[in-house]
């Protein structure tokens, strides 16, 4: 998956993670928040695999 489309699903989860804060639901809040903080780690990943790269 590209960096752009793991943009996308972070910003969408992270939405979604607010809501079910704003809403009360705990549980829905931990299991977003467990899946950007995932998004985020390959984001990261993707990020320094690419500036290993380029000063390769």
């Amino acid at each position: 998956m590209n960096e752009q489309t793991l943009r996308m699903k972070l910003h969408f989860y992270q939405r979604m993670m607010m809501v079910a804060k704003t809403a009360g639901d705990l549980v829905a809040h931990e299991v977003y928040k467990k899946i950007t903080r995932q998004i985020s780690e390959e984001i990261k990943q993707k990020e320094t695999t690419a500036c290993s790269q380029q000063t390769a």
